[in-house]
């Protein structure tokens, strides 16, 4: 018999809280049935973090196909890009300077999360802006009109960060200048999430996120 997700009731446990957001995250990260299975090989890796790897797409060089292969200690993050993509794009934000998300594919090492792969116009791979920095491709005056419109794209549509780092930011040349994207740490944590309906604590949000940001830059200003 079906049942629906409202007749389903969770047990009180001291982890009842717990035991609840994790069951409405699995309902809200449901993967379709009957998915087709994508083979990933070694040659398709172009990423590794603390709990994915990041493979281009065997069918379409144009994407890339997160997946979890630290299980054991797990965050749940392709679970959580799921659920806040799907309010991006409920709210119908343009995706200027964040992938597309395409949702979920079975693959080869288990359930991945399908995005756009950023590259150059060439289709060469781009550098974070860690490495930019680091090899001198550019300065950070250089990159700073970029890192604004970054700031200013995140604030007018108040997209919240998780993790705002130079290693989650890669950097797209155009022409003389350079276009920046945010392709990683995503995501509203906050328990209560007033900040997501007002636009005034938005604004705040966002402003509080990037000042952290702007003191990791610090180590590059020219001294």
């Amino acid at each position: 018999m079906k049942r629906r997700f409202s007749d389903i009731e969770v047990q009180s446990s001291p982890h009842h809280e717990t035991s609840k957001n994790n069951l409405l995250l699995y309902f809200y990260t449901l993967r379709p049935p009957g998915l087709t299975m994508i083979q990933l090989s070694p040659s398709l890796l172009i990423g590794k973090g603390t709990e994915r790897l990041c493979y281009q797409h065997p069918d379409d060089p144009q994407k890339c196909i997160k997946v979890t292969h630290n299980k054991a200690h797990s965050k749940h993050q392709n679970e959580k890009d799921a659920v806040y993509y799907r309010v991006l794009k409920a709210r119908h934000i343009p995706f200027t300077h964040i992938p597309q998300c395409y949702g979920w594919i079975e693959t080869s090492l288990g359930s991945g999360l399908c995005f756009d792969l950023i590259k150059s116009d060439s289709d060469q791979t781009l550098p974070s802006l860690n490495q930019g920095l680091e090899d001198h491709t550019f300065s950070l005056n250089e990159i700073r009109p970029a890192l604004n419109q970054l700031y200013q794209y995140l604030y007018q549509y108040r997209i919240f960060t998780s993790d705002l780092r130079e290693t989650n930011i890669i950097c797209q040349p155009k022409g003389t200048s350079w276009h920046c994207f945010l392709i990683d740490g995503l995501g509203d944590r906050d328990f209560i999430k007033l900040a997501a309906h007002s636009k005034w604590l938005g604004h705040l949000k966002v402003n509080r996120q990037w000042r952290k940001f702007e003191k990791r830059l610090e180590k590059w200003r020219p001294s």
